[in-house]
């Protein structure tokens, strides 16, 4: 009879290493796997430790090839396990060639039942990576647990008890969980944890699972910006009993997510479904408010408002220093997917140049193809691997036809009578890393070339805008122009706080989202500690 012992020997034989072969002997021992278990009994439980005891034991290389011959022996002595580990859930998507004729999901569904399988895959770390490696440190085992059980409304009481936006955060997050999983780190196929939470989005109602807020506490916090950080923070702080006000400087509400980012990827009807929740609590939205022109920070305090937090993004988009700017045919991508975003009509046609490597770049130049032009292609100074943009962004960019130039640099724009008609170019080469870790790009002497281009769109980021605040509203800023905060996320004045874009620079949906969560809590034990000293916030 086949035993864990003479399995291991057999892949040991096999891989020629009686190194190697020695350290999987320990890994199986470091686990606990009695070496005369029959192989089939090996069960996902008992797999865990050996999973994990090979990431800790093997470099990453060793890993994934000892990790397949494992699941190679344990197929051919008829085990389930094999069976259990593969990937589960197949999201219906619209077909690639379908998608330029109009800007509608791409994700259609997620079947519930199938992201129940796919929740069984999960392998219960005891350490787990995936929640470590969450800004929110979203309790990820426990979530999959539920819905392996199908207790779908309970998964969904884990989701709400951190956030109001489920449902936009199955379809925007760019999944630290996942790229942290312990099966991702082995076999590059990690828990399809984003897919099974757009499943349990659609299949329970959040309204009927709403946590209840705390009794009155006659408080009141304004909140500046309603992106993620602001909806976030509001929301929290209304569940611990304080009323809340969400001020706006545009005409809706959602910021970045309701006004930029495009229907294909998340549709303004998920995105006023979440705003609704938010409502239902209690919490007031006023919109076309600027801060800094129609209030400033002194009329909130004195409308009686306890606390501010300050969450106003970074949609202000970096616009390169380079010759030609002022030619037709020159967009910033955040200008052009809020016109878009919006219905109103962009001039784009021909040739079209995306200049970045982000998930905006990938967002604009997949726009600009739903917009009818004859050809987009996008341009980027680094290679694949340092790209920021999130691996399935940039995997449903190539799936749509749009080519990516890697390690090139545009460094002038040339024109005809006005209007763009090439972009000059720089090859690049990959230096040392720098202070992000990924690897600086270097341009190339004498491999300077043209291309062709009848409109080209910047996508090289983002910086929030802090030209609002004034010297007397007491709030410190940084060198970078962010607003400076303490540990705490509190500003230099007493009872204003901030958080996200607006403190951090460019940052994610998750860690705007984190922010929230964070301020929400010390903005309640600020007012608590306010109120028990009987001091006045001013």
């Amino acid at each position: 009879m086949e035993t864990m012992s003479s399995l291991i020997s057999r892949i040991g034989e096999e891989l020629r290493s009686p190194e190697l072969a020695e350290r999987i002997k320990k890994i199986f021992e470091k686990a606990g796997i009695p070496w005369d278990l029959n192989p089939t009994d090996l069960d996902i439980n008992r797999f865990e430790a050996v999973a994990n005891s090979m990431i800790e034991e093997l470099d990453p290389s060793e890993g994934r090839l000892v990790y397949g011959k494992l699941l190679e022996k344990l197929r051919e002595c008829g085990s389930r396990l094999p069976e259990i580990l593969e990937e589960k859930v197949f999201p219906e998507k619209l077909p690639p060639e379908k998608r330029k004729e109009s800007f509608g999901e791409i994700v259609l569904h997620v079947d519930p039942e199938e992201a129940a399988e796919e929740a069984k895959r999960c392998l219960r770390c005891r350490n787990p990576r995936c929640v470590e490696a969450c800004p929110l440190h979203f309790p990820v085992p426990s979530f999959l647990k539920l819905t392996a059980e199908k207790k779908f409304d309970n998964a969904c009481r884990i989701f709400l008890s951190l956030i109001p936006t489920p449902a936009t955060c199955s379809r925007i997050c760019i999944g630290y969980c996942e790229e942290a999983c312990t099966l991702n780190q082995l076999a590059g196929k990690p828990v399809k944890i984003r897919n099974v939470k757009r499943a349990i989005s659609e299949v329970t109602d959040a309204s009927e699972n709403l946590p209840k807020p705390r009794p009155h506490t006659g408080l009141k916090i304004a909140v500046v910006g309603s992106g993620p950080a602001g909806l976030t923070a509001a929301y929290h702080l209304r569940l611990l009993g304080h009323y809340v006000t969400v001020f706006e400087a545009s005409d809706r509400i959602g910021g970045m997510l309701i006004d930029a980012i495009p229907e294909f990827r998340l549709p303004s009807r998920v995105v006023e479904k979440e705003l609704e929740l938010l409502r239902i609590l209690g919490i007031e939205f006023k919109p076309k408010t600027l801060i800094g022109r129609d209030l400033m920070i002194d009329d909130l305090f004195n409308q009686g408002y306890h606390a501010i937090f300050i969450a106003t993004g970074g949609g202000e988009p970096l616009v390169p220093k380079i010759p030609g700017l002022e030619l037709k045919g020159v967009h910033m991508a955040l200008d052009l997917l809020r016109k878009v975003k919006r219905g109103e009509h962009v001039d784009i046609s021909g040739k079209v140049w995306v200049i970045g490597g982000g998930d905006v770049a990938m967002d604009v130049a997949r726009t600009a193809l739903r917009l009818g032009v004859e050809e987009v292609k996008i341009m980027y100074r680094r290679s694949r691997r340092e790209m920021p943009a999130d691996e399935k962004e940039i995997d449903a960019t190539l799936e749509e036809g749009i080519e990516i130039v890697f390690l090139t640099q545009p460094i002038e724009l040339i024109g005809e009578e006005g209007r763009l008609k090439k972009i000059k170019c720089v090859k690049m080469r990959l230096g040392e890393p720098g202070p992000d870790g990924r690897r600086v790009p270097i341009p190339i002497p004498g491999s300077e070339f043209e291309v062709d281009a009848d409109h080209v769109i910047f996508a090289i980021g983002g910086r929030p805008s802090t030209k609002w605040i004034r010297e007397e509203d007491g709030i410190e800023l940084t060198g970078r122009g962010l607003i400076k905060v303490d540990e705490k996320l509190a500003t230099s004045r007493p009872g204003v706080f901030a958080g996200g874009d607006v403190v951090r620079g460019l940052s994610t949906y998750t860690i705007a989202t984190a922010d929230g969560i964070k301020a929400a809590k010390e903005i309640d034990r600020y007012l608590r500690a306010q109120r028990y000293s009987k001091t006045t916030i001013t």
